[in-house]
């Protein structure tokens, strides 16, 4: 049996096309799973003879049946099973366990409702944890006038309520310190400071060989972690992407000067070609040799950048995106000038580029 069971609206950016993103999903699973717990503790609570509900109570799940517009709207159906239908009318549980939900979220985390237990406030770890800054899930019930909203920061004051921590999805970027094959950990000292210990799969490994200990190849993983009160990580839980950037202070310099705008210098100066800048982040940072001392880059009011080596000669790169050219000059030791034109749009002329900048820009290191 299929009964139309709640709508709850997802609120935000992500959701104006009235679609659903899949990891937004995760909060639907995560709902039903606290709904199942709360209609348990419901039915037992009115039957304290029972130890435990009837077999097949817990069969009862919800399934997506549309998703409606005015932001994305999931049309949710309760799904009882023959086996549960014969258990007598149970929907009223689940119906008592959908109203307190909401009601549990709109309620200010010090004035909670007295029948919502407090261990099943651990559930909004994973329900909500997929919602960014300024997104919301709203949920309405007939007896709400207003929908109850759960936000991230509803989300964690309602699990910190009865814990310590809460947990949150994460995005970390730091450098490896140290590794401990053993316990198949590595020590991430993280680029805003602090550091971390970080769960390895065996399938990072030979990664971790390769990058442990190289100053300028960092770490970005994606992941799970608990974190307390005051916002200081605690522990992270699991890791659900690891990747390797290389000469990672490049491109975060380079990622930077993707986010100038037209009139970034006094009202001037063109901003670089997103394109254009994105093609040489990547060509550029991948392969830039690890014994060359790291350039400064600075954005040009025409659009284009200049790299700059704090070393004898003063050499530079000009790239100019218009003519996808990389223009170098130094001084060479009678200060006569050195000059090279590179074309960009050409794979031998990136093969040329870094034999050369070995030649006269690492040789003349103070």
């Amino acid at each position: 049996m299929k009964n139309e069971f709640i709508q709850p609206r997802f609120v935000g950016a992500r959701f104006d096309e009235h679609t659903l993103p899949v990891d937004v999903a995760r909060d639907l699973a995560a709902y039903e799973a606290l709904l199942i717990e709360l209609a348990k503790h419901l039915y037992l609570k009115e039957h304290p003879e029972r130890q435990r509900v009837p077999k097949g109570f817990s069969d009862a799940h919800l399934d997506i049946v549309s998703v409606e517009e005015g932001s994305a709207r999931p049309v949710l159906a309760l799904v009882v099973s023959g086996a549960l239908e014969l258990l007598g009318n149970v929907n009223p549980y689940y119906e008592q366990a959908r109203d307190l939900i909401a009601e549990c979220v709109a309620a200010p985390e010090t004035a909670l409702p007295q029948n919502f237990p407090k261990e099943l406030l651990a559930h909004f770890n994973q329900f909500g944890r997929s919602l960014r800054e300024e997104e919301s899930l709203e949920l309405r019930t007939g007896k709400q006038a207003q929908p109850a909203v759960l936000n991230p920061e509803k989300r964690k004051k309602l699990v910190l309520a009865a814990n310590r921590a809460y947990e949150r999805e994460i995005e970390l970027t730091g450098a490896i310190a140290e590794v401990d094959w053993e316990k198949s950990t590595f020590r991430l000292r993280l680029v805003e400071g602090g550091q971390a210990t970080i769960p390895m799969p065996e399938s990072f490994h030979e990664k971790a060989r390769q990058s442990g200990g190289k100053s300028r190849h960092y770490v970005f993983l994606k992941g799970v972690a608990l974190y307390d009160s005051w916002e200081r990580l605690q522990k992270v839980l699991f890791v659900e992407s690891l990747d390797i950037i290389k000469n990672y202070p490049l491109v975060a310099r380079l990622d930077e000067l993707a986010q100038l705008e037209d009139g970034w210098y006094e009202g001037e100066g063109k901003a670089p070609d997103q394109k254009q800048l994105d093609h040489f982040a990547q060509r550029f940072a991948d392969s830039y040799p690890e014994q060359l001392p790291l350039p400064t880059i600075a954005p040009k009011q025409d659009g284009g950048i200049l790299l700059e080596w704090n070393v004898e000669g003063m050499p530079s790169l000009d790239v100019d995106w218009v003519t996808k050219r990389a223009s170098f000059h130094a001084f060479g030791p009678h200060d006569e000038d050195i000059e090279a034109d590179f074309d960009l749009g050409v794979d031998d002329h990136w093969e040329q580029l870094w034999p050369f900048l070995s030649r006269h820009v690492q040789a003349r290191t103070a």
